[in-house]
C-alpha cells in the first residue's frame, strides 16, 4: 500500500504536465534520425524576452524522466527569476541616480527582493519534454511570465507600501522593461 500512493501521485503528475504540456510527447527517444537532442522550441540561453513575455530556459539530466523535467522546470524558473531580480535592481539604481533616498533604504530593498521573488511561483511552464538518450534522461522546460504578470507580482509585494510602489511603478526604467 505505501508504494501504492506515490505511483498514483507520480501517475496524476505526468498526467497533469501532459495537460498544460504542448501536443508533443512528455518522453521521447532520440532516434538517429534526429540531428538534435534540443527541442526545436528550446532555446539554449538561460532567457529571452519579447514585447509581451519574459521566459527562461534550462535543461537538466537525471535518471527519470520525471525527475530531469522537474530539475529543468526549477532551473527555468530560478534563471527567470534571476533575471527579472537584475532588471529590478536596474530600476532601483537608475531611481538613485536620479536622486531618490527612498529606493536606498533598507526596507525598500527588502521589500523589493521580496516582492521580485514571487516571480517562479507566478510564471506557468510553457513546454517541457523529457529526451531519453544514452541510458539517461535530460529534461527541456520553459516558464515564462507576461509583463502584466509581474506588474501585478511586484505590485502586490509593495502591498501597505503605496510610496514606495508609485516611486518604482512611475521610474522610465520601470516603463521599459515591464
Amino acid at each position: 500500500m505505501k508504494l501504492f500512493k506515490p505511483l498514483v501521485f507520480s501517475i496524476l503528475a505526468i498526467w497533469g504536465a501532459s495537460a498544460c504540456a504542448p501536443s508533443e510527447n512528455l518522453v521521447a527517444e532520440n532516434d538517429s534520425g534526429s540531428s538534435s537532442l534540443f527541442p526545436t522550441w528550446y532555446q539554449n540561453v538561460e532567457f529571452t524576452s519579447d514585447s509581451l513575455d519574459y521566459t527562461g530556459f534550462a535543461t537538466a539530466i537525471a535518471s527519470d524522466s520525471i525527475k530531469a523535467i522537474e530539475r529543468a522546470d526549477k532551473q527555468a524558473r530560478i534563471h527567470l527569476e534571476k533575471r527579472i531580480a537584475q532588471l529590478t535592481e536596474e530600476i532601483r539604481t537608475d531611481l538613485l541616480e536620479s536622486g531618490s533616498s527612498d529606493v536606498d533604504n533598507a526596507d525598500f530593498i527588502i521589500i523589493l527582493r521580496t516582492a521580485h521573488s514571487n516571480i517562479e511561483e507566478a510564471a506557468s511552464t510553457s513546454q517541457m519534454i523529457s529526451r531519453k538518450t544514452d541510458g539517461y534522461y535530460r529534461g527541456f522546460s520553459s516558464v515564462s511570465i507576461t509583463k502584466s504578470e509581474i506588474k501585478t507580482v511586484l505590485e502586490n509585494g509593495f502591498t501597505g507600501h503605496p510610496r514606495y510602489w508609485g516611486e518604482f511603478s512611475s521610474s522610465p526604467s520601470f516603463s521599459t522593461y515591464f
